[in-house]
């Protein structure tokens, strides 16, 4: 998936993806979502009191493989959408929709809580930790992966803001694009997701 996403990254760049016949497209569009979907709802963030270390360890390695692995597949879709005179067969509205609702649960379940520590909560249910609690746990796992996710998550917002220019979405769908866009901008530690958000929220006041 991580080599279909810089494929299909290319293909987009050349110009040549409405070339590829629009069956085989659509059936690639419906098996990615599949692969979204998979890691679509899955939380990263453990704290199982009775695991070791390793075992919490294996875990979290084995939910962020899945979890990055759906980020491929959204960024994979994204660049099929976007690419250049598509066929109106290729926007397909459950799609879309789930590569938001993709984005949206791991910027507020994974990202905001790794960068944010103020989106850090007690996991034992006591409400917010205390910013000094938070701060440590926060710093102590900005993990190679987490990075990678935060960067895929950043390029999947960013190409939302293309696909608004191209399709007509559902007003429900705006919607949920529109607070994808302003909740950055609350968050600490996110400048280049910021960055992103601004194409989206520009993209959808010209919609």
């Amino acid at each position: 998936l991580s080599e279909l996403g810089s494929e299909s990254a290319k293909i987009k760049a050349m110009g040549i993806m409405d070339k590829l016949s629009t069956d085989k497209t659509v059936k690639v569009l419906n098996i990615l979502e599949k692969n979204i979907q998979d890691g679509s709802k899955l939380s990263t963030l453990f704290n199982h009191n009775n695991d070791t270390e390793d075992e919490e360890r294996l875990w979290r390695d084995l939910i962020m493989e899945r979890v990055t692995k759906s980020a491929d597949a959204c960024l994979t879709v994204i660049n099929i959408m976007t690419s250049p005179n598509m066929p109106k067969a290729v926007y397909i509205e459950d799609v879309i929709e789930r590569v938001i609702q993709y984005t949206k649960f791991h910027l507020q379940n994974t990202l905001y809580p790794q960068y944010d520590p103020v989106y850090r909560v007690d996991p034992h249910g006591g409400g917010v930790l205390s910013s000094k609690a938070k701060r440590a746990k926060c710093s102590t796992h900005k993990q190679r992966v987490i990075v990678m996710l935060y960067n895929k998550v950043c390029d999947i917002v960013s190409s939302l803001s293309e696909l608004l220019e191209i399709q007509l979405l559902t007003d429900t769908t705006i919607l949920q694009v529109s607070s994808m866009g302003i909740t950055p901008f609350f968050v600490e530690n996110v400048s280049e997701l910021q960055l992103c958000a601004i194409k989206l929220v520009t993209a959808v006041s010209n919609f």
